[in-house]
């Protein structure tokens, strides 16, 4: 027959490790939850009755009582239960259950918290201790002696970095508001104020974990007692070497330099960095933001995960693209020159706990989101093509895809054009489907273009009198014609065609990159957008809503 007793002792042993086991999971436990104090109450599951917590490790008193540390740890100096002690192996030695106050010895204080109390680690509501009860005398620790006593808790005068994070930043016209002004009046010979309506701006955030190469995020660095200061911040490569070594900074471009930029020509020259300086405060105090009290003791820094602001920068997007994964993880290392700053996150490559997001499972990921027929769409822009250099490649290659009237000229002469036969070669040569003999007009068809003169099947006699657009389908349209990313795009009245990668901050002028672009494979503007289609197999994804924004002179070419 089971024994009662040992069956009672192994289920608490049993909740007690799956207790232990909890603890240790969980990060330390942050002082905005409750440090703990002279008095405490204390629960053992073989005591009779709640215990009390006597503090003895140091002489800090808030509202009448010491705090309590890790050095309140001394057996039954400082736990101190009343009744018996009804742990198991006093019956199993045939022993009467001692005085709890004869037997307490514990291990020490598990799971605290982070800040200090006269050269002592605080307890939290979550610490925990063991007791191996066994017959023992015990004596208090002598008080630690300090310089200066001073308790470093959480709502301290300490400046702290708290937390560090990226987010998807939205902004939509706010509610205007009165602002005061002094002016001249002429009239009256001095100045006067006067109310003026000014338009506001609100802002809308959403933390998020991943964002494409290219597209805009916002990071935020939350701190405590740093109103007005300035911090530094870092973003840097974090388990694997994709765009950096390990630990080493990534650069980025500050969406500031850009917004600096008063000639549309200079922002092809726009340097990425890899430190950036914020205020702390910066968007609450700007009167132009609606809701700018929720940016309080907040450092805002806007960035475009890219490292030029006209364009794509291809040179990070093929580091991705190689990567294992598919994606560059990143963290963020945020510093501060004001002394005394108590950081709250992951110790980095020094021994402050200043990087956040910097563990498996939480680092940020950057990711390439551009369609295989834009990435080869991309290798020829990089290659530099354009009819001066690559006349040979326009017709023997391009041409030469689906063309059942190969064209024998890149340029000046009658059916040179060559922007269909581009989009069909990049289509071809990542596995998707496209136009049969195409004119720019027929990727605005879903159905395959059959010219006229020409045999729409190898067993016809001769070849159509007429053109026709008949099955298969290589192509699903986009309702309402919308510029998505990677859609190929009919332009121009019809006479163009060519891929939607980007477009400007107001999103009125969308950034098309194909051929025969002012006579070469380049990004450029274009009007009269007719259709917009993806091929038959590729399936839309939601990222593909978004295009991203580049800054650039707008300039319109011809094809």
């Amino acid at each position: 027959m089971e024994d009662q007793n040992t069956s009672a002792h192994d289920q608490k042993l049993s909740e007690k490790r799956a207790e232990k086991q909890k603890r240790s999971n969980d990060d330390s436990p942050s002082e905005k939850r409750e440090m703990v104090m002279h008095g405490a109450t204390l629960k053992c599951p073989y005591a009779q009755a709640p215990g009390e917590l006597k503090v003895t490790s140091n002489e800090i008193i808030l509202q009448d009582k010491l705090f309590a540390t890790k050095g309140d740890g001394n057996n039954m100096v400082n736990l101190q239960f009343k009744g018996t002690c009804g742990h198991p192996k006093w019956p199993a030695r045939k022993i009467p259950p001692p005085p709890c106050m004869s037997v307490i010895k514990l291990t020490p204080w598990q799971n605290l918290g982070t800040s200090v109390i006269q050269e002592q680690t605080v307890l939290v509501k979550e610490s925990y201790i063991d007791c191996d009860p066994e017959f023992n005398a015990a004596a208090a620790t002598p008080i630690p002696k300090a310089e200066s006593i001073k308790s470093e808790i959480q709502n301290n005068e300490t400046p702290k970095i708290i937390d560090a994070y990226f987010v998807k930043w939205t902004a939509e016209k706010g509610s205007p508001v009165e602002k005061e002004e002094e002016v001249y009046n002429k009239k009256l010979g001095k100045k006067v104020s006067v109310k003026k309506k000014v338009d506001t701006t609100k802002i809308s955030m959403e933390k998020i974990t991943e964002r494409g190469l290219s597209y805009q995020v916002a990071l935020i660095v939350e701190t405590e007692g740093l109103s007005g200061k300035k911090i530094k911040v870092k973003i840097k490569s974090g388990k694997n070497k994709v765009l950096t070594d390990i630990d080493t900074e990534v650069s980025l471009i500050d969406i500031k330099d850009v917004e600096k930029v008063t000639d549309a020509s200079k922002y092809a020259g726009i340097k990425a960095k890899s430190e950036f300086e914020i205020d702390v405060d910066n968007f609450a105090n700007d009167p132009t933001i609606e809701n700018s009290s929720q940016f309080k003791n907040k450092a805002v820094l806007k960035l475009m995960l890219n490292q030029r602001a006209d364009d794509l920068s291809f040179n990070l997007a093929k580091l991705i693209a190689a990567s294992p994964d598919k994606e560059a993880s990143v963290y963020i290392e945020v510093t501060s020159d004001e002394p005394k700053i108590e950081y709250l996150g992951k110790e980095g490559s020094s021994s402050l706990k200043n990087t956040f997001l910097n563990e498996a499972g939480k680092y940020f990921k950057i990711k390439y989101l551009e369609q295989p027929w834009v990435v080869k769409a991309r290798e020829e822009q990089e290659l530099g093509v354009s009819e001066a250099t690559h006349c040979s490649k326009i017709v023997d290659e391009y041409h030469a895809v689906n063309r059942q009237n190969k064209p024998k000229a890149c340029a000046n002469t009658d059916n040179s054009s060559w922007c269909a036969s581009f989009v069909g070669w990049c289509l071809k040569n990542t596995g998707y489907s496209a136009q049969l003999d195409p004119g720019a007009y027929s990727y605005g068809e879903e159905k395959t273009r059959y010219r006229a003169g020409l045999k729409k099947n190898p067993t016809d006699k001769k070849g159509l009198e007429k053109e026709e657009f008949d099955d298969p389908v290589w192509g699903k349209l986009i309702a309402g014609n919308q510029p998505l990313l990677g859609s190929i795009c009919v332009l121009l009245n019809k006479h163009h065609v060519s891929i939607a990668v980007g477009k400007s901050n107001d999103g009125k002028t969308i950034y098309y990159l194909g051929g025969n672009q002012g006579n070469k494979v380049c990004v450029g503007t274009f009007g009269q957008r007719t259709s917009s289609i993806y091929p038959i197999e590729y399936t839309k994804k939601s990222e593909d809503d978004e295009l991203p924004i580049y800054y650039t002179k707008n300039e319109k070419l011809s094809y």
